[in-house]
């Protein structure tokens, strides 16, 4: 393994305030959801009556393929900045590093990508600005795919969180090669670090913006799945808002730094999303339910999945290979 160069930035671990808020967030915003369900559980057992399995199961399949999707724009972001790897591995540091989310703190997701990236020598310089790259892509895709899709049916939606969506212009100017490049290498050196050696180049950012919109639109339709399966209307305007309103509700999520995995934020804004077209409030909440259930088995399954993958090809083709030139999709 090469060593690193002790001139790369090492992300900051939290401090135990900063857990501690986390926590008590956490368990408050269980004893929150504990409470209503028992409070409601004659409306969620009729609402989880009315869901079609067959929904369910077909709902489990799009959020698979919506986080490979997502795997393949922080892949995207890793190769314009110099540093190219195969599918396998970057989909085992994708998964790996993304159940840090479910820990208390706000780092841990970043911890765990930076310290697995240097088994396949990526700087850590270049790790942590994916990392970044990564969560500022898909929040500003997210809340474009809201500002474009919600407007056909859930005005309501928009007069709620208006505001947020005037900060879509503000990510995509972010987003631009230039601003990019900019301000990776202000805060690098602001931390007395050696700026990047390559920048985000237009083909890179426009690749890693594709692969998240396919991704947002993929889980939309896990969740358009689950709203006609509830009992909703299989309609165009149903399936803008199911699209919509999960990129809106789950898009928000990082944002709110005490909450681990978003929880409780993403959950309430996905409730106020659908309700309308769910059937109301309850099938709403038993949809948001399903949903969490759904993506914390698949984001624990992907990473079992290509861990052991990618231990098995490491183990037929160690030392790690590069990838040629051009290969990366």
């Amino acid at each position: 393994m090469a060593e690193v160069s002790p001139a790369e930035p090492r992300p900051a671990r939290p401090g135990r305030i900063a857990v501690t808020v986390k926590m008590v967030f956490g368990l408050a915003v269980l004893a929150f959801a504990v409470l209503y369900v028992v409070r409601h559980r004659d409306e969620l057992s009729e609402a989880f009556a009315r869901l079609s399995w067959l929904s369910v199961l077909l709902a489990i399949p799009l959020a698979g393929l919506a986080q490979l999707a997502a795997v393949n724009s922080q892949r995207a972001i890793m190769a314009d900045l110099g540093t190219r790897l195969w599918f396998v591995p970057s989909a085992r540091l994708y998964f790996v590093s993304q159940l840090g989310k479910y820990l208390p703190g706000s780092v841990w997701a970043m911890v765990a990508l930076v310290s697995l990236s240097r088994e396949y020598k990526v700087p850590r310089k270049t790790s942590f600005t994916v990392g970044v790259l990564s969560m500022a892509f898909s929040i500003a895709i997210a809340f474009c795919v809201a500002a474009v899709l919600l407007p056909f049916g859930a005005l309501k939606t928009v007069e709620h969180y208006w505001y947020l969506l005037l900060l879509v212009p503000v990510f995509l100017v972010a987003l631009h090669p230039r601003v990019v490049s900019g301000v990776s290498t202000m805060g690098l050196r602001l931390i007395r670090r050696q700026p990047l050696d390559t920048r985000m180049s237009y083909r890179g950012t426009f690749r890693a913006a594709g692969w998240m919109a396919v991704s947002w639109l993929l889980f939309g339709l896990h969740a358009f799945a689950l709203v006609v399966g509830i009992g909703g209307a299989a309609a165009a305007s149903t399936l803008a808002v199911s699209i919509g309103g999960f990129a809106l509700s789950y898009g928000i999520g990082p944002l709110f730094l005490i909450a681990p995995a978003g929880a409780g934020i993403r959950e309430t804004a996905l409730v106020v999303t659908l309700g309308d077209v769910a059937g109301g409030t309850t099938a709403a909440v038993a949809i948001a339910l399903v949903s969490r259930i759904i993506l914390i088995g698949i984001d624990f399954g992907q990473a079992g999945l290509w861990t052991s993958v990618d231990r098995r090809r490491r183990a037929r083709t160690e030392p790690t290979a590069p990838v040629p030139a051009g290969s990366v999709g």
